[in-house]
């Protein structure tokens, strides 16, 4: 709540989140190469909780694809089909990198799982694995959103929503496919520190902005908020805080 009052502050004194000069460096690191390591880590930490879900319900290969497919880049692929604009075509289907990244985490996987044994698929490695992966997804998929959400020139109002789509709209359709309630219904916060990591991150470029140039207000803004998010998530695991469910 403090952040979302800071924003609107900010918003009426000057509306727009990021000068000319932000807006633009933003928009150059998005395309360029550097950038793509929020994007990749995001892909190959969903992409690892994906293969480790499919391990876990000892699915075959094709299964374990699948599931190592939906949160890697479902959450990407509703984003853009809802923004539209110069978001298509997807760029999962103009980039080959994503589909490999998913193949080299199935075939690493199928090999490592297969070499250490069924015993090791209830080992407490892999729910710390799960809940690192998930975390780090988190927190890159939720900057993605919101810089992408920016760029298209949404209000700023749009942009946490953004952010909360690309992270658990994958894990929504998986959860889906698996025939089981989406975890994120049930009280575990986790939409919600997407949300509040985005807003955040829009506090951050709209303080930054005014004081420092739009080049490093961007730079700083975006591994802060990532970390705090990703603290957020594994806060929120191992304190088991939940957040308020309706009847209670």
């Amino acid at each position: 709540m403090v952040a979302l009052a800071l924003l609107l502050g900010l918003l009426v004194v000057q509306p727009e989140l990021l000068s000319p000069e932000g807006r633009e460096h933003l928009r150059l690191l998005a395309e360029s190469q550097r950038y793509r390591h929020w994007d990749l880590i995001g892909t190959i930490a969903f992409a690892v909780y994906g293969f480790s879900t499919a391990v876990q319900r000892r699915y075959d290969l094709w299964g374990a694809f699948v599931l190592t497919l939906l949160p890697a880049v479902g959450g990407g692929v509703i984003r853009d089909l809802l923004i539209g604009a110069d978001r298509f075509p997807l760029l999962l289907f103009r980039d080959p990198t994503y589909l490999l990244v998913i193949l080299a985490v199935v075939a690493i996987g199928a090999l490592v799982t297969r070499r250490l044994g069924p015993g090791a698929l209830q080992a407490g490695w892999l729910a710390r694995l799960l809940l690192v992966a998930d975390g780090i997804g988190l927190a890159s998929f939720a900057v993605i959103g919101t810089r992408v959400a920016l760029l298209a020139d949404l209000p700023w109002y749009w942009l946490p929503f953004s952010a909360a789509v690309s992270c658990t709209g994958g894990g929504t359709l998986m959860d889906i496919a698996t025939g089981r309630e989406p975890r994120t219904f049930q009280g575990e916060p986790y939409e919600e520190i997407a949300l509040l990591g985005s807003l955040l991150l829009l506090v951050l470029w709209a303080l930054l902005d005014r004081v420092l140039p739009g080049a490093v207000a961007v730079m700083v803004a975006m591994p802060v908020a990532w970390l705090a998010m990703l603290l957020a998530r594994l806060l929120v695991v191992q304190r088991r805080w939940r957040s308020w469910r309706l009847g209670d």
